[in-house]
């Protein structure tokens, strides 16, 4: 991505200076989100979806492998989330759950759950529910 940005210098009087201070911090704030753009670093809360991917085949850890993914569409979302489980060291990360509003994951070490609902504290609830025991723990929780 290319941004352009053109800068006019003028001389400075008294009243000018006010307005060079405005324009400077205008062009700081363009050129900070061209960076952030162009670099691919946009929140999280900024993707239309949001995706869970889970590896519970390693039974030597107490916590599942998982990632947290977003993206503009579904399937970036997805593929994201396997993408960071794996870079969490899972080796057979699948698909749990994905979500347009909040989405979240709870487990024990040996179950688990996950939920998606239009609040957080619903898909934390849900995803309680999903693992099914009294030992479980939200692990991750996620809103758009």
């Amino acid at each position: 991505m290319l941004a352009l940005c053109r800068v006019v210098w003028q001389p400075v009087s008294e009243t000018g200076t006010h307005n060079l201070m405005k324009n400077f911090a205008k062009l700081s704030v363009v050129t900070a989100f061209a960076i952030a753009v162009s670099t691919g670093s946009v929140l999280a809360g900024d993707t239309k979806w949001g995706a869970f991917a889970v590896d519970t085949s390693d039974a030597t850890t107490n916590t599942p492998y998982y990632g947290v993914g977003g993206g503009d569409t579904e399937k970036e979302a997805s593929d994201n989330a396997v993408k960071f489980c794996a870079e969490e060291g899972g080796k057979n990360c699948t698909l749990a759950t994905t979500y347009e509003q909040c989405g979240a994951l709870a487990s024990n070490g040996s179950s688990i759950g996950w939920g998606n609902a239009p609040t957080q504290e619903e898909a934390e609830k849900q995803s309680m529910v999903g693992c099914g025991k009294d030992d479980c723990k939200v692990l991750a929780s996620d809103c758009n």
